[in-house]
């Protein structure tokens, strides 16, 4: 199972221990929208492309906000999402009650419409590309 493939390779880069409870896709997911997944896989550029890409095989992760290869996509106010790989996004945010958490890798690219007081999280890891268009209340983090 690709799950465990990538709790090995967590370790060996230094993982702290909290992929040891995750058994399902749905726990990976929230872990990388978390302060502490983020920060790991911003350190070390993780998991691989070839992880997600073994991973999108296993389970649509889709329905948890992760997107990988998957070409073009269009969003609404998704409070986590995250576009991997060959994947292009236009994502819109209205909904400012919450803080809207945005993660690039692998080449991902998105252009952002914000508005309404937004407040967005962007997070590129590795070479992505971000355009992000937005109005005077819009804070971007």
């Amino acid at each position: 199972m690709i799950i465990d493939d990538v709790k090995k390779s967590a370790v060996i880069l230094g993982e702290c221990g909290m992929l040891g409870a995750i058994k399902d896709y749905k726990e990976l997911c929230r872990l990388l929208f978390s302060p502490q997944g983020r920060e790991f896989c911003e350190r070390h550029n993780f998991p691989a492309l070839k992880q997600f890409q073994a991973i999108q095989h296993e389970c649509d992760v889709s329905k948890y906000g992760v997107f990988i290869d998957s070409n073009s996509v269009c969003r609404s106010n998704d409070k986590d999402i995250a576009l991997i790989g060959n994947t292009q996004g236009e994502l819109r945010f209205d909904d400012n009650k919450v803080v809207h958490k945005i993660i690039l890798m692998h080449g991902a690219k998105a252009i952002i419409r914000a508005s309404n007081y937004v407040v967005l999280l962007v997070v590129k890891i590795g070479d992505c590309e971000v355009d992000v268009k937005k109005d005077e209340t819009v804070v971007v983090l």
